[in-house]
């Protein structure tokens, strides 16, 4: 099972992968890049077993819980995570490979953008939100 402490580590790797992505994807001639695809890539990756590790750790401690309110912030970040997973799974399906058309590049930084933002409201919903929950009820 992993930490808290290893959870915000790879929240804070997965911002800082976003922010540099951030950057590269307003240029048109790095879309079809390999480097650019390599870390879309290594970011999905981040995303997702991040995603798993909390579904398989503090998503099931969180659905036991006893409050409702409780039950419901989970049943929100269960939610979220399904989004992002199945959002960002078809980003990578549509952009990330070397031979993307250049004439799509407004509509790969839209799509990015918005995925971008979808992970970034999560990392926000568990750093506000879900850990401090968890640290509260369920640390000794």
């Amino acid at each position: 099972m992993y930490t808290l402490e290893e959870l915000k580590k790879q929240n804070k790797d997965i911002s800082e992968l976003l922010d540099v992505l951030s950057v590269l994807i307003e240029h048109p001639h790095l879309k079809s890049n390999m480097h650019v695809c390599e870390m879309t890539t290594r970011l999905n990756e981040k995303v997702w077993m991040h995603l798993v590790f909390e579904d398989n750790t503090l998503y099931s401690e969180l659905s036991r819980h006893h409050n409702p309110d409780i039950q419901k912030l989970t049943q929100d970040f269960h939610q979220s995570a399904k989004d992002v997973k199945k959002l960002f799974s078809s980003y990578v399906r549509n952009w990330c490979h070397t031979h993307a058309n250049d004439a799509d590049h407004q509509a790969f930084v839209d799509e990015s953008r918005q995925v971008f933002e979808l992970i970034r409201k999560r990392i926000e919903l568990e750093e506000k939100e879900i850990f401090p929950l968890v640290e509260k009820h369920f640390s000794s």
